[in-house]
């Protein structure tokens, strides 16, 4: 290591590229989130994107195809090794396998349906309100969300197959292929069909729907728990915590 090396101990380590516009969002968040006067103020970050990272969706829904967890365990590893203190994955989906990346990180491993359950406490909706989940077949088949929900007394609503099909598969489809407007418009008649049913709040729990919106879009900051932000946010907490105890290293 150079002379006067820093040990940032403030450091937090994205495993990202799922997808890549995912990826950047949850960055330009954790930029957003953080109150700074200058560029030292602002979280480091080291961030691995890297988008042929095997799909999540096939595994979880089938049980076949290749599994992505020997790819997220090596970027795991590299983010690690470049100095990461604290993890994130801006990937719902991915956070199938959470449990099997957090136990052998070595460092903390933030949750990103955790996090979003947080911010959801903190909304306003009534502790036995009833919440809209906007997700990827497998994150709703995992039932990552409807458990954490449960357990904090809320009840969950998801998307019909008629929603699913046609609105938020295909829209998802859309955002990795930047038709970015195509897609807006099919997330939000799914929103709007959860609230017309009785949410009260509607998670967005897929990363590639808050992109696709406008910042200040009212129909997300009034009526959705965007988990990405949520995630950001817990990482920010943790990197503020964490400050102050940076050392440099002679030698």
């Amino acid at each position: 290591m150079a002379s006067g090396a820093a040990i940032r101990t403030d450091t937090v380590g994205v495993l990202g590229g799922m997808g890549p516009l995912a990826t950047i969002d949850f960055c330009q968040k954790v930029i957003a989130l953080t109150q700074s006067n200058g560029d030292a103020d602002h979280i480091p970050l080291i961030i691995s994107s890297f988008p042929q990272i095997p799909d999540r969706v096939a595994p979880v829904l089938t049980g076949h195809g290749i599994s992505p967890l020997p790819a997220l365990r090596r970027e795991r590893d590299f983010l690690r090794g470049a100095g990461a203190k604290c993890l994130v994955m801006p990937c719902n989906t991915a956070h199938f396998w959470y449990d099997d990346l957090a136990k052998d990180a070595g460092v903390p491993f933030l949750h990103i349906v955790e996090s979003a359950a947080d911010a959801l406490a903190g909304s306003g909706v009534s502790a036995k309100g009833t919440v809209g989940i906007i997700a990827t077949k497998a994150t709703l088949k995992a039932k990552m969300f409807q458990q954490h929900l449960k357990a904090r007394g809320y009840a969950s609503i998801t998307p019909d197959t008629v929603s699913m099909d046609g609105e938020v598969v295909p829209a998802i489809r859309h955002v990795k292929q930047n038709q970015i407007k195509m897609a807006r418009g099919l997330f939000r008649q799914a929103i709007q069909r959860l609230l017309n049913a009785g949410a009260q709040r509607v998670i967005l729990a897929c990363t590639e729907v808050p992109p696709t919106f406008a910042p200040g879009d009212p129909l997300i900051s009034d009526y959705c728990i965007d988990a990405t932000e949520a995630l950001a946010q817990a990482a920010v907490n943790w990197a503020m915590a964490h400050r102050g105890l940076t050392k440099t290293i002679i030698g």
